[in-house]
């Protein structure tokens, strides 16, 4: 075995650098600022407003693909330097707007977006030397050697990792260095971030002409891919076409989840054959172009079965993005079944050409998956509105007559989806009030659930979780939800005069299902311990330092703030209003309510939720 000496590795080193500079720095500054974001959340000294730090390493992430392509691309096409480097620079301030579009502050959409890039350039280093070349073989010996030098890479990495962590450990123990737990974190992701991406790219292909004439096939993946996948495939099949006849013989619609299990079932098998294309036309291979036609055939029952299950999910619940997804992945199954069936040339460079296309499509314009899916799930809102006459003219109503259970429970899922992907700002145009003003939203104590809390509110609704049944909920008309909040702003300073603590955004959730007879929140400062203590049989807060406590009446006081509003369902309350004050000999507090909620029944309020900030002095 040839030995790799120190000279030879700095050589090949910074050929790989020469040639892939603007990837290998990508990932040296996506690990850097991965490092710090690690940092950061252990310390707790990370801040929402430094979410840039994730904008900067999904940013690096996409440039290191982007720039890789790029490269190829540059190489295959043969260009000069400077039409390579106003190519290579074109890509750095397509990452840079990237970055520019990223929000401060995490974004479901975001995400996805972010995602639906990965993929597609995945997908386009995968053809990207071959979009002008028709050369199907060279194509699939590529395509292996990357897959190839992916695996060797991710068993290098991980070797060399566990080695060093084993020698850091070791030298802990040994010489009692007491080394940072950190320290095995930043290592990982040194090594799979800069040592992983230089060692692969120093293995990425370069010689594609030769790629051409190159007939080598590993035995081993035949032999994994005949013996193993293939008949795993065939099992799966099976089980799938048993449930085809199953819902035929007794005519009911199929599961939603069946969808799921034909795309990943069929993606599978398109795998599969791919990876023992090369031998498909050997004299002891035939059998591989029988089956292929067979599986190509076999999925367009499945195909159909998987159009029915999203067709009545979309009929009943309107189209979100994992529907539109499936949607366009069941298109894209019918059209690729259809054409290794008709068509004579079968080029296996259709596959992640046409994927990558559908990624990069999908994430923009009015036929992206967020468009379609928030206008469907707006019609599909308006239309239990309408239904159930909670709007007039375009803008929502609080509801004053009973709502069927279904009806009650889809609006507020419609509701929670529409808030915790695209954001309450698109319920805005259904309101007449201001939802800016009335939500308040802050990244520190504002999140998506609070924001649907008072959305429902507004709609004299209570929430309706998906898992809920209809035993298990009355209707809010027939049992309201009160639901108080303070113009009081957390934000601002507050003022503690004659005050020794202050106790910031005390929080108590209650489930009213609970056996619990108390609810007990602790803590401790400069030695002693003070317990806000919760009981929700009695209706009161207690506030205990040693043995010394104050009593507040939370029944009396939601009382009070009943006769306060003017409307007794949704009430934003003066701060002074939302405030409760207590003193004795030992000790004195101020509770300052940010809001509370409860459930009222003809006798008796039922608190389900309260947030405050107290201040406390201890004589």
């Amino acid at each position: 075995m040839k030995l790799v000496s120190a000279q030879s590795f700095i050589k090949k080193s910074t050929a790989t650098f020469e040639r892939f500079p603007f990837a290998i720095v990508a990932a040296v500054i996506g690990s850097f600022y991965s490092i710090k974001i690690v940092h950061s959340n252990f310390d707790n000294s990370f801040a929402e407003k430094d979410h840039y730090y994730y904008n900067i390493v999904m940013s690096c992430y996409l440039g290191m693909l982007l720039f890789t392509a790029l490269t190829v691309f540059n190489e295959r096409i043969s260009f000069s330097k400077l039409i390579k480097y106003l190519i290579q620079s074109a890509g750095l301030l397509l990452i840079i707007g990237y970055y520019f579009t990223l929000p401060d502050h995490f974004v479901l959409i975001s995400f996805t977006r972010f995602t639906l890039y990965s993929i597609g350039l995945h997908l386009l280093i995968a053809f990207v030397p071959y979009i002008t070349k028709d050369e199907q073989h060279g194509f699939w010996q590529y395509n292996k050697t990357i897959f190839i030098r992916i695996l060797t890479s991710i068993l290098y990495t991980s070797v060399l990792y566990a080695g060093l962590a084993i020698a850091l450990l070791a030298i802990d123990s040994l010489f009692k260095i007491n080394i940072d737990y950190k320290l095995y974190i930043d290592l990982w992701i040194l090594l799979s971030g800069i040592f992983n991406t230089w060692f692969f790219l120093a293995g990425f292909p370069d010689n594609f002409e030769a790629l051409e004439t190159k007939d080598d096939y590993p035995k081993g993946l035949k032999i994994f891919t005949q013996f193993v996948l293939l008949p795993l495939i065939t099992v799966y099949l099976f089980i799938l076409y048993a449930y085809m006849i199953k819902i035929i013989l007794i005519w009911q619609w199929p599961m939603g989840y069946v969808s799921y299990l034909v795309i990943a079932f069929s993606i599978a098998g398109i795998l599969s054959l791919l990876l023992i294309h090369p031998i498909r036309n050997d004299e002891k291979n035939k059998w591989i172009l029988t089956y292929s036609r067979f599986f190509y055939f076999a999925i367009f029952p499945l195909i159909i079965l998987l159009a029915l299950a999203i067709k009545r999910r979309i009929h009943d619940y309107g189209i979100t993005e994992n529907r539109y997804f499936i949607l366009v992945l069941a298109v894209w199954l019918l059209g690729t079944a259809a054409y290794f069936l008709i068509s004579r040339n079968k080029s296996i460079k259709v596959i992640p050409v046409t994927l990558c296309l559908i990624a990069f499509l999908s994430s923009f314009g009015p036929w992206s998956a967020f468009n379609v899916s928030i206008y469907s799930q707006k019609k599909h809102l308006v239309d239990l509105l309408e239904k159930n006459k909670m709007i007039v003219n375009g803008k929502i109503k609080p509801a004053h007559d009973t709502i069927s259970f279904a009806d009650h429970k889809e609006i507020c899922s419609t509701i929670n989806y529409l808030i915790d992907t695209h954001g309450y700002q698109t319920l805005q145009p259904y309101f007449s009030e201001n939802l800016d003003s009335l939500i308040k939203p802050t990244l520190k104590t504002d999140y998506s659930y609070e924001q649907s809390t008072k959305i429902f509110s507004l709609m004299n609704i209570s929430e309706v979780y998906n898992y809920e049944t209809a035993d298990e909920v009355r209707n809010d008309v027939e049992s309201p939800s009160l639901n108080y909040t303070s113009d009081y702003d957390d934000e601002l300073p507050v003022a503690v005069t004659g005050y020794d603590y202050l106790i910031s955004n005390y929080r108590m959730l209650h489930d009213d299902g609970e056996q619990d007879t108390s609810i007990t929140t602790s803590y401790t400062v400069d030695n002693k311990i003070i317990t806000v203590f919760f009981n929700p049989i009695k209706k009161q807060l207690y506030i205990i330092a040693s043995k010394d406590s104050l009593t507040f009446n939370i029944s009396a006081f939601l009382d009070s703030l009943n006769t306060k509003s003017e409307d007794s369902v949704n009430n934003e309350l003066k701060a002074t209003d939302m405030t409760l004050q207590s003193t004795n000999d030992k000790m004195a507090a101020k509770v300052i309510f940010k809001n509370i909620s409860a459930k009222k029944d003809s006798t008796q309020f039922d608190v389900t939720n309260m947030g405050a900030d107290i201040l406390l002095k201890l004589k």
